[in-house]
Formats: structure tokens, sequence, C-alpha cells
């Protein structure tokens, strides 16, 4: 599962989302998937923007690009074919990429529709 942090930055003394970032380990990504799904919740790891890593290859995402499905509550989808689409067209191997990220001012609405609970389903076997 990705590594899901919430950069912020205070201006005027007030908490200032920038960027939702996920990372993942190498090859985490099956970029051959049409649909990456992951456990999303909130509250984030916060982190002050001047501590992002900037080495990491990293592509923006639309909300347009995520895909929430009735059977998976608590995980949204990432929907790899059109990311894939707009990383070719730059001539960048997806494979290269580490992390996805939403940016302001997307994030606000992004925030929003993430379930504030994990629900966790217990399989019992007798």
């Amino acid at each position: 599962m990705p590594q899901q942090r919430l950069y912020y930055e205070y201006v005027n003394q007030k908490l200032i989302p920038y960027w939702y970032v996920l990372t993942f380990s190498p090859s985490e990504l099956n970029w051959d998937k049409h649909v990456f799904y992951y456990d999303a919740i909130k509250p984030f790891e916060f982190i002050g923007r001047d501590e992002y890593d900037e080495s990491l290859n990293v592509i923006a995402i639309k909300l347009s690009d995520l895909v929430f499905n009735i059977d998976l509550p608590g995980k949204i989808g990432i929907h790899l074919n059109e990311i894939r689409k707009r990383i070719e067209k730059k001539g960048i191997d997806p494979a290269v990429i580490n992390q996805l990220i939403i940016p302001t001012p997307e994030l606000d609405n992004f925030v929003k529709i993430l379930p504030e609970h994990r629900k966790i389903n217990f399989i019992i076997q007798d």
C-alpha cells in the first residue's frame, strides 16, 4: 500500500494543505492494470511542505483520475490507463514514477470525499 502524506504550510497561522502525495515502493504500481486500488483514510501523516522529497519522480493526478467502486468501500482507485497516457505523451517511462500527487486546489475536494473511519471486514471460518 502506498505511503500517504499530506504536505502543508502555515499561512497567517492557519494550516494550509498543499499536496496529497502517494509514495510507492519500486514496482508497486502495475501500469498494465487499468486501476490500482488502495485504502485511503484520514487523518494522514502531516508533513511540512519544506520536507517534501523532490528527488523522487512524480506526476500530478486529477480528481477525474480517481475511481470509486461501491463494491470496494473505503478504497480509492487510481485510473492508471489515463495517467499512463499522459506520462507517455511526455516521453517518460511510467515505471520510473515513484509518487502521485494531488495538488491544490483539487486537494480540498479530495479530502472531503475520504472516509472518516477505516472499515475492517473479518472473516470467521468454521
